[in-house]
Parts: C-alpha cells; sequence; structure tokens
C-alpha cells in the first residue's frame, strides 16, 4: 500500500516539476522575444 502512495506523490511531484519547466520556458522565450524585438 505504501509503494501506491509513494507513487502517486512522486507522479504529482513530477507533474509539478514539468509544468513549473514549461513555465519558466514560456517566460525565457517572451523576455527574448521582446528584447529582440526592441533590438530592431
Amino acid at each position: 500500500m505504501g509503494h501506491i502512495i509513494a507513487g502517486s506523490i512522486w507522479a504529482i511531484f513530477h507533474i509539478l516539476i514539468i509544468t513549473l519547466q514549461a513555465f519558466i520556458f514560456m517566460m525565457l522565450t517572451l523576455i527574448y522575444l521582446g528584447q529582440a524585438h526592441e533590438a530592431h
């Protein structure tokens, strides 16, 4: 029973990290595009 709970916690943790990475990547992309647009 314990390994099922641990697996669920790990899965939720993994999803949170993936979401966080996607968010950070999106923000960096927007910042980069904004700077590139201002440079021209």
